[in-house]
């Protein structure tokens, strides 16, 4: 084979390999948001989240003004987030980091109108203390956990708190923003996007 040949072959060679890392890269993507909002919006809150930690907010920014706009909350097991949506727009208005231990279901569960500043879960001789709680429907809450089952404090990295059933684990900054929500409002619980 001649040089030009060679090259020809060369460059032909890498720019369908960049071509397929693309394609690769986009259907990846794809599949990584929900429907229930656009993608746009999905990626602008992604950009704004800080590391996940249990005294502080999820994102840089403030929480959102809702007024009276519609939301509902989507529970991404796998990705440890909940999405607040506003219904009407399609969009993703915040993201909270979370620890979500409630089972993926096709039936939405709802906000309580029961919402409180201190909670204790016992199971048998064990107790845990959680924080700025919120009821969601079939016994389940939203809370800031405070000690382990064990009464041991929780570590401030909110992914490495410990697993409490039928609870989602959340910052207090959020915990505290979530219980401003109007009740009977949708929260979805998916196992990934």
């Amino acid at each position: 084979m001649n040089k030009e040949l060679k090259s020809l072959l060369f460059i032909s060679t890498g720019l369908f390999l960049i071509f397929v890392l693309i394609f690769n890269l986009y259907t990846y993507n794809a599949a990584r948001f929900i429907p229930q909002a656009n993608k746009t919006s999905q990626i602008l809150n992604q950009n704004r989240l800080r590391a996940p930690n249990i005294h502080r907010s999820s994102e840089n920014w403030t929480y959102p003004k809702l007024g009276n706009a519609p939301i509902e909350l989507v529970a991404i097991k796998q990705a440890k987030r909940i999405l607040v949506i506003n219904s009407n727009k399609r969009q993703v208005i915040y993201i909270i980091h979370a620890q979500i231990n409630l089972p993926a279901q096709k039936n939405s569960f709802r906000l309580l109108h029961a919402r409180g500043q201190q909670i204790y879960h016992i199971n048998g001789s064990q107790q845990a203390i959680a924080k700025n709680w919120l009821g969601i429907t079939n016994g389940n809450y939203i809370e800031t956990p405070v000690t382990d089952m064990n009464n041991h404090q929780v570590s401030r990295n909110l992914r490495k708190a410990p697993k409490i059933e039928n609870t989602i684990q959340v910052s207090t900054p959020d915990a505290k923003w979530l219980q401003t929500l109007p009740e009977n409002t949708p929260l979805i619980v998916k196992e990934d996007y």
